[in-house]
């Protein structure tokens, strides 16, 4: 467990504890991936969606939490959503909601017709963020003005992880939190749940070709990187600045 303003870090799973809230944050599932690639001519097993619904059941019952927030990208394709994200949407909410857990949405760049399946469900849709007492919780892919009051700022789009390389020439990367500054609020970005996409190497990465303009307003180079794996455990990098300058990744 890590402790930062802003939130904590419960296990070795892409996921923050709200702990005043008793609420957990999680965001970028893409359920649905599988059938996006199938439709490409890549099939692979599709079991993703049920382990990230065993770490979310997981992470509830052993932190106590009775909300959870998904911030943005709970769905893949762009459009209509396809047959295997009804079904698997659906179960997710009704598994959650049967619980009697609080489920919000903030809406992300892929989540274009889920609030069809949310207002089935009676779910919220935030759009472009939700305010949670002191906290602002946002995707990410859109510029927004932080309102007054607010302290912390969760978001997530950008799959933020640590690329290294071992003595074989291996390269590897590691799923992981991203904590700082944006002007005067904490910013924390959360890494993806889905364990199909393991991320940007945020040490490899120019910063103009990040995704999320929230990040790109930022001294990435001053981010400190929280690395999860579920394998491993949780450890906390240097600053992404120090990392360019000790681990060449080319």
């Amino acid at each position: 467990m890590i402790i930062f303003k802003g939130g904590v870090v419960p296990g070795p799973y892409p996921a923050l504890l709200l702990r005043e809230q008793k609420a957990i944050v999680i965001t970028d599932l893409h359920i649905g991936y599988e059938s996006s690639l199938k439709d490409k001519g890549i099939h692979i097993p599709q079991d993703s969606y049920p382990h990230m619904r065993s770490v979310i059941d997981h992470l509830l019952k052993i932190t106590g939490s009775r909300t959870l927030i998904m911030l943005g990208d709970v769905k893949h394709e762009f459009g209509k959503p396809s047959a295997q994200e009804w079904v698997e949407v659906k179960d997710l909410l009704s598994f959650l909601l049967d619980g009697g857990i609080e489920v919000h949405v903030v809406r992300g760049n892929h989540d274009n017709y889920i609030i069809t399946i949310l207002n089935k469900m009676n779910v919220p849709l935030h759009d472009p963020f939700m305010v949670l007492d002191d906290i602002l919780l946002t995707h990410g892919h859109k510029e927004v003005e932080v309102p007054e009051g607010v302290r912390v700022v969760l978001m997530g789009h950008e799959h933020p992880a640590v690329s290294s390389r071992d003595l074989s020439g291996s390269r590897y990367k590691f799923k992981c939190f991203l904590v700082g500054r944006l002007k005067k609020q904490r910013l924390v970005v959360l890494p993806s749940m889905s364990p199909l996409s393991l991320g940007v190497g945020i040490n490899e990465t120019p910063k103009q070709e990040l995704l999320s303009p929230l990040l790109r307003s930022v001294d990435v180079d001053m981010l400190t990187p929280v690395v999860v794996e579920e394998q491993v455990g949780v450890f906390r990098f240097p600053q992404v600045g120090l990392m360019r300058s000790i681990i060449k990744i080319k």
